[in-house]
């Protein structure tokens, strides 16, 4: 005998349209704070290390962060999955907010670095959440629709970050850029609070995997710390990194081996057997790994083979959220027409392709226009595909699982995104130093000091930096060599740096056509309603839930 569940997700019945917008824009700006944060430290970091001091603990700042918050989206997933998302949702946000009240009093980089990491843990729990309860509001064919705005405000937190960085680094202090956290997330904070239900799944603690999540937590900090060591200082071939690599396979595996066994598994094995989850999820990961890890890159070449200051790289690349906003707009809308989405997501696979292969085509002294064109294809490749493949897998899914299936694929993301830009760096940073000793002309080579040498072959952004520039200059004519040949040297260096971004972009460019064909076997599946949960048997299963505030 089978029971149907619902066609209308929880909180669609249990709440109102007017407490659903008012849901869902708080949900927004607690996604915006998480944005905004990243990006205005990112700018502020000068005028903080000069205040607090600590250069040498510099990564930590962003690394502390990374780990923690990437170690709790796949528990909290799950744990909401359990209890609810409402004390998890507002713990979140409490964690975060306490967090930046502890960065903006930090007397020190250290206790700096450990504030930043309980806001790692309220950011993850937003996370974890926030798109869940967007689950349980909205059928999947309204979701479509309705992402749309959660990023939209996550890009204008992103835009918005650097120039408020910098009038708060320049004008009140450092140190608000930590504080304005605080009444944007208490408004955020008081709508959550009052208009957001518990919808409990009838969990206990007994239940909680708890050997699991240590394990996986032990696991997700292993690998992330190799990826970054590695990445940062050591190199991938060091006994620290190899010996955090096999831990963390190890470790892994035994994950999958508790999860085998374990009733409330914290990411249940049988999702596997789900091939639209594990499609989405190939998806997912590629675009963070392949496509998006490699745009980090991109600012470096727009500034030494195109010679743009920052400020003009960072509006040529601009372009790509707007693509991306506009885009998941008019995806959204055509989804909630059609309720087909396939198409849609191997368009949004093959522009994103087009665009790196198109930004790999581009040399020393190309127009930045082309820069601006191309990052508008990007844009709105990811456009069509970032926001779908949340509603597909939250649509692929049973509603008791919704929480753990979403909350997973972005672990994965996360992960795969760390590990995407780490080897590409490393593509990167082989490429310049191959093309930069081939290439450069034996005559400079023969007056160029060996500490010179070193500084051209060994940093891509040498001429960025004014202070360091000027002084290999001055040794370089200082033993003998002229203007005209260290100008060749530098001409040789902007060739390098095209070549590392044209080696990048051209493998970005062949992930793009590698996620085409994986999108092409995805399946259109009902979007205009839930259809009766299903396990990985396919048993239809009854949904069972208490509502409390």
């Amino acid at each position: 005998m089978t029971t149907s569940v619902s066609s209308e997700p929880v909180l669609g019945v249990l709440l109102s349209e007017r407490e659903k917008m008012l849901l869902l824009l708080a949900l927004g700006m607690c996604m915006f704070l998480s944005s905004l944060d990243g990006a205005i430290l990112a700018t502020a970091l000068p005028t903080i290390l000069s205040d607090l001091g600590g250069f040498k603990l510099l990564s930590w700042v962003f690394t502390l962060y990374m780990l923690t918050s990437t170690v709790v989206v796949p528990i909290i997933g799950k744990l909401s999955d359990m209890f609810g998302r409402r004390p998890f949702v507002i713990s979140g946000v409490v964690i975060f907010l306490v967090g930046s009240l502890g960065c903006g009093l930090a007397p020190t980089m250290i206790s700096l670095i450990v504030a930043r990491s309980v806001q790692g843990i309220g950011g993850g729990f937003i996370l974890a959440c926030v798109l869940v309860v967007m689950a349980d509001m909205y059928t999947p064919i309204e979701r479509a629709k309705y992402v749309g705005y959660i990023l939209a405000i996550i890009t204008a937190g992103t835009l918005l970050g650097p120039p408020v960085g910098g009038f708060f680094a320049d004008g009140p202090g450092w140190r608000w850029c930590f504080f304005i956290n605080i009444p944007i997330g208490v408004v955020a904070l008081a709508t959550i609070w009052t208009t957001l239900p518990n919808t409990r799944q009838g969990g206990r603690i007994a239940d909680i995997d708890f050997t699991g999540a240590a394990v996986l937590t032990t696991a997700t900090v292993a690998g992330l710390l190799a990826t970054a060591w590695a990445y940062q200082a050591y190199g991938w071939g060091s006994a620290i990194t190899v010996g955090l690599l096999v831990a963390a396979g190890v470790l892994l595996l035994l994950f999958v081996l508790q999860e085998l066994r374990h009733p409330n598994a914290i990411i249940p094995m049988g999702l596997f057997r789900n091939r639209m989850y594990v499609l989405t999820g190939l998806v997912a990961i590629g675009t963070s790994a392949v496509l998006f890890s490699t745009v980090i890159f991109l600012p470096t070449f727009v500034q030494t083979s195109l010679g743009a200051s920052a400020s003009v790289s960072g509006l040529v690349t601009m372009p790509q959220a707007v693509g991306l906003v506009v885009m998941s707009f008019v995806g959204g809308q055509i989804v909630a027409r059609t309720g087909r989405f396939k198409q849609l997501v191997v368009v949004g696979c093959a522009l994103s392709g087009l665009a790196a292969f198109l930004l790999q085509l581009m040399g020393v002294g190309d127009p930045l226009w082309q820069v601006v064109v191309y990052m508008i294809i990007f844009g709105m490749g990811s456009g069509f595909v970032t926001p779908l493949i949340n509603v597909i897998v939250q649509a692929s899914v049973r509603q008791e699982d919704t929480g753990v299936a979403t909350s997973s694929q972005m672990y994965f993301r996360q992960i795969a995104q760390v590990l995407g830009v780490a080897l590409f760096g490393v593509l990167f940073t082989t490429a310049y130093t191959t093309s930069f000793a081939g290439n450069l002309e034996q005559e400079v080579r023969a007056v160029m000091p060996a500490a010179v040498y070193e500084e051209l072959e060994g940093d891509a952004t040498l001429v960025l930096d004014e202070e360091r520039f000027e002084s290999t200059r001055a040794e370089f004519l200082e033993a003998g060599g002229t203007a005209a040949l260290f100008d060749r040297a530098l001409d040789t260096q902007k060739e390098a740096v095209a070549v590392a971004n044209k080696r990048i972009f051209l493998l970005s460019a062949i992930g793009g056509l590698v996620l085409v064909l994986i999108s092409l076997a995805l399946t259109e599946i009902p979007l205009r309603g839930r259809e009766p949960a299903r396990t990985a048997e396919g048993d239809e299963q009854p949904a069972t839930v208490s509502a409390s505030r």
